[in-house]
């Protein structure tokens, strides 16, 4: 009987598929998983070893709610260098992870009923996040598109309630980068339309083969484009919980707002071991990364799946269309007969592909795809 006073829009949400195929995974003996996006690296011995020493030190108290200021300058001297624009320490936030720098925006920007177009395939946690900041979840498949953003597209899409374009270069679940095309496409609307622009850059540091392009810098765009990324990824620091939005001043004041509502600061000891850390290099990880990402789409490939290859982040989205069953019918036989968890499109707002994460060791990338193929095999027969 109380279920129907609780929050109706939480309701209408259910949890993780992500983690729920984990869970299923861990009850069936001898299953293996390749379906987290955690790297399998450790956070980098300098941030553990000044976390460390600002605890022991004593940085146990409040820090500013939007973070101390001279990692606010870091963060800010990092953007300012890589794409020649000019934000200054207060248009910076420091946040617990990435996830929550899109939900202190979405509760900044959003007022009930207006509609936030989605490009999907696309992070689960979009549509929740939207949902309770009182928002209404647009997705636009961008399937048939080669998973770029179209001028036709977009605009159907478009209705006097949009307030916001959420879109992710490189994606997750598939590790597309959106083309300079796309970008401009989104500017133009952005314009045209008076919307923000919402771009969840967490993997833009993990590109293979060209830096990813960017609106960043773009002056039309200053007053409603809103950067969103974390040190989760590129960092191996996923249980460290930072991350970090950009935007022009009004905008980020009202941001900074609602991140104080919900979680107060970042804690002030995790923020001391993070100074320094743009310093540090990715080009090892980069590295293993880039050579997992080969070995799975040429396994893939010799398997007969129809597949691209991704330009960035650390996951690939082979169809499987053409074996005649659903994206979950096929990862729950997978799961079953195979012994191999992979994440279903359904998880992601579209249908017929899965994903696979290659942020694990090459022996467990190699046992899962023996694993697929034998699996394959028997579908051909």
């Amino acid at each position: 009987m109380m279920r129907e006073h609780l929050n109706r829009r939480l309701l209408a949400n259910p949890p993780s598929g992500i983690r729920r195929i984990g869970q299923a995974a861990k009850a069936i003996p001898g299953c293996i998983a390749l379906t987290i996006g955690e790297p399998d690296f450790d956070a980098p011995m300098s941030v553990r070893e000044r976390i460390s020493e600002a605890i022991l030190g004593g940085d146990t108290h409040y820090p500013p709610n939007a973070g101390y200021p001279d990692m606010l300058a870091q963060v800010a001297e990092h953007l300012n260098g890589r794409f020649g624009c000019d934000y200054s320490p207060d248009e910076v936030v420091l946040t617990v992870g990435s996830t929550q720098a899109l939900a202190s925006t979405l509760f900044a920007i959003l007022n009930p009923g207006d509609e936030v177009i989605v490009p999907v395939p696309a992070f689960g946690l979009y549509k929740p996040q939207i949902e309770m900041a009182g928002g209404i979840f647009v997705p636009m498949d961008v399937t048939q598109d080669g998973f770029q953003v179209t001028s036709a597209r977009l605009a159907s899409a478009i209705t006097p309630r949009t307030r916001a374009v959420l879109f992710a270069s490189p994606n997750n679940p598939n590790g597309e980068v959106l083309t300079a095309q796309s970008l401009a496409v989104l500017r133009d609307a952005a314009i045209q339309h008076d919307l923000f622009l919402i771009a969840d850059s967490v993997y833009d540091r993990l590109v293979y083969d060209a830096a990813a392009p960017t609106l960043m810098g773009d002056p039309t765009l200053r007053d409603r484009l809103i950067y969103v990324s974390g040190l989760s990824k590129p960092y191996a620091m996923t249980g460290v919980r930072v991350g970090y939005a950009a935007a022009d001043a009004p905008v980020m004041a009202q941001i900074v707002k609602a991140h104080s509502f919900l979680v107060v600061s970042v804690p002030g000891c995790v923020q001391r071991g993070c100074m320094g850390v743009f310093d540090l290099s990715i080009d090892a990880m980069l590295a293993a990364y880039r050579r997992r990402r080969d070995y799975v789409y040429g396994r893939l490939l010799s398997m007969g799946m129809d597949v691209r290859l991704p330009g960035g982040a650390f996951y690939i989205y082979p169809s499987v269309a053409k074996y005649g069953m659903d994206s979950d019918t096929f990862c729950g036989r997978l799961m079953h007969e195979g012994k191999l968890a992979l994440i279903p499109a359904s998880c992601f707002g579209t249908e017929g592909h899965v994903r696979i994460s290659y942020c694990y060791g090459m022996d467990m990338l190699a046992e899962g795809m023996n694993r697929l193929e034998a699996f394959i095999q028997t579908l051909h027969k």
